[in-house]
Parts: C-alpha cells; structure tokens; sequence
C-alpha cells in the first residue's frame, strides 16, 4: 500500500495513505519506537472455532496517546479543485484513485463530479432523476481505472450504476437482490464485485461475490447478523489493509454488542477478529470499529442526544471516545490525533481518520481561511 498524504482544495482536501509507523519526525516517537509500549495490555488473543479474535475490555483502558499524522502518513499534497462554475462542489465525501478524483454528491443530491489528480475537472458522473444512469441518493462509489468505469451504489437498488470515465451511463450491472445500503468492492483482475448490505431477515444474502454480469459465485445469509430492518445501522468498510476486506455494523437503534469481520472470501466466510467490551452492557453505547494494518482502532459514545423538532426526532452521539490497540501486543490507550502537516489542528475523529488508504479532508475556502488563522494562533508551529 503506498504512503500518501493528499489535500484537495477548491474546496481543499487533505489525502494519506496508512502503513506500518512511520517514524523520524520532530514529533513523532524515535526511530523503531511503539507508542503503545508504554501502556498496559488491554486485550487478549481467544481462539474460536475459525481462528483467533482479539478481545479488549473497555475497564483496562486507562492512558491516552496522541501523535500526529505523519506517524502513519508519508508525505501531504495540496491540489486546488477546479473553480470553473460547473465544476463546483461542496464539502462532500471523496473517492481518489490513482489519477482521478470523485466528489460524492450532496444534499441537495447533486451530481457526482470527476477530476484528475491535478483537480481539473473532467465531467459530472451521471445526473439527479429517476430515470436510466440517474441516482439521488449513493451509499458508495468506486473508481475502477484498470476497466476505466466508476461504480456509483445507491441507497436501495438492485443495481450498481456504472459510467465511463467521461461520465456516460453504460449498462448497469444486476445484483439479484435489492440492497438496503451496500457497500461495494470491485475486483478488476478477476472480474468480480464483493457486496456488503444490511442484514435484513427476509434477504436471501447480505455479503456476496458475483461476476460483472450479475452471476452469483457465492453468498452468506444474514444469520445471526440480523438487523432491524429499518435504516439506523450503517455498514463500514475501510478497507484500509491490502488484500483485507473488513467488515462491521454500526447499530443505533437497538445497539448491541458485535464484532469486527475479515470477509475471507476463498472459504466465503466471516471470520471475526476484533471486539470490544464496555462497561455499559444495558444499553451498549453506540460504537465503531476499524482496522488499520497494524492495529484495531474503535469509538463508543455516551448517551444519545435527542432533539425533537417540527420534522420528527433525531439523535446524536453523545460524548465520543476514540481508543487504539496493538494487534501485536494488545496495549492500548485512548486516541487522540493532531495533523502536524496542517498546523496541528486536532482531528475530530481519529478513530475514521483513514479510508481506503487515505486520510481525506475536503474544504471549503471559508473553513480554510478560518482554519489558517486559528493555526497562526499557535506560537509552537
């Protein structure tokens, strides 16, 4: 996996890729150092029927660790987008790929707009409608440039959007099912696609691989997976470790205990390989995992807030506490993270800080201005 750090801007973007430690910076611990080493063991290898599972008690957590980016990421690029009017977006989420990046649509849903690397904007990705290759709601999207096609997955379809890499609609490919939220993976040498979705009982698969036609290879029921079938569980998938495919539900409404999964497709099962104990069992707070190349890191949160307004109820994660673990020793601490390429600014969200190899930040030129002049505060840069 190579070791990037990216940041778009037109809006700007901050991108790396996550790796083993790198270490040597002024900041960062000594060549050779784990930061971890200091703190206490916090979980312990239990060997399953299928292989091991790292289990961490929430109890044993007692020191916090805070190290900047460059710990795990190699190097920062800054690329102003396009600011043509039609080339325009918001802070949106993004997908990059080798020589191309892809802002998501926002809300209002708008269409998905394709750059190069260097931010000069391409063409918009399909269009907002109902109609053939239009979409308004997308729950994942991938840039395939070995078969020059971006895969755009809506909320609920049966099935995956496929476009050219000027934008054009081609023929879309079946999945057989009608996923409620899914998550994609394509693989371009062996022409295949890994489908992660929710859940729900009455689905007849909820994680399968299939061929570019729509073909089934092979598939897992939802078992004892099975979720509420509503939309307040959300689906992760990092994939942030070469030749990895993770897997894990993030479920609000009921919360439960769960685990971390390896999708191991040769034998098409899902081996569990990291979970997390709370002190809080009745309810179990609202949490999230993610596996980096060589640790587990996680987040739980206190007591929902509610706010009740003219439109219904929405709920908020209460107080957030983000936590990594060694996957070699099993020492872990509560997490904290600054971005020492940025004017070690804290990142909100340690825990999500990497996706697909990146570490993302896309900004608006307002956000930016004010993110500059609250760093020149720091006298320490």
């Amino acid at each position: 996996m190579k070791r990037k750090a990216k940041l778009l801007s037109g809006l700007l973007i901050i991108m790396t890729a996550t790796i083993s430690c790198k270490s040597g910076s002024k900041d960062s611990p000594a060549e050779g150092t784990d930061f971890l080493a200091d703190c206490p063991v916090v979980g312990q290898y239990v060997q399953t029927e299928n292989g091991k599972i790292l289990s961490c008690e929430e109890t044993l957590l007692t020191d916090t660790v805070r190290f900047p980016l460059s710990y795990f990421a190699e190097e920062i690029e800054i690329i102003k987008l396009d600011n043509r009017e039609e080339a325009l977006v918001g802070a949106t989420e993004i997908t990059v790929s080798d020589n191309h990046i892809l802002a998501h649509s926002g809300y209002p849903p708008t269409a998905f707009k394709l750059f190069d690397r260097k931010g000069i904007y391409i063409s918009d990705v399909g269009a907002v409608g109902e109609g053939p290759g239009e979409y308004r709601t997308v729950y994942d999207a991938q840039i395939d440039e070995s078969n020059q096609r971006i895969y755009l997955m809506p909320w609920q379809s049966d099935k995956l959007l496929v476009f050219d890499m000027q934008g054009k609609a081609l023929d879309p490919i079946p999945l057989g099912i009608r996923c409620p939220k899914a998550k994609i993976k394509a693989d371009a040498a062996k022409g295949t696609i890994t489908v992660f979705s929710l859940p729900w009982p009455q689905l007849p698969a909820f994680v399968w691989t299939q061929d570019m036609t729509g073909k089934h290879i092979q598939e897992i029921a939802p078992g004892h997976l099975e979720v509420t079938p509503n939309f307040n569980t959300e689906i992760c998938c990092y994939s942030n470790v070469k030749n990895v495919s993770d897997f894990s539900l993030y479920c609000m409404d009921p919360t439960r205990a769960d685990s971390l999964y390896q999708y191991d497709a040769s034998n098409n099962r899902l081996q569990p390989v990291f979970t997390f104990h709370h002190k809080t069992a009745d309810p179990v707070p609202w949490h999230g995992y993610c596996e980096w190349p060589d640790h587990f890191v996680g987040n739980f949160s206190g007591p929902p807030v509610v706010r009740r307004h003219e439109h219904g109820t929405t709920m908020t994660p209460g107080e957030t506490f983000h936590y990594i673990i060694s996957k070699r020793t099993g020492k872990g601490a509560y997490l904290k993270m600054y971005n020492d390429y940025f004017g070690n600014l804290e990142i909100a969200y340690p825990s999500y800080a990497f996706s697909k190899g990146y570490f993302i930040r896309n900004m608006e030129p307002g956000v930016l201005l004010a993110d500059i002049e609250k760093a020149l505060k720091n006298t320490d840069i």
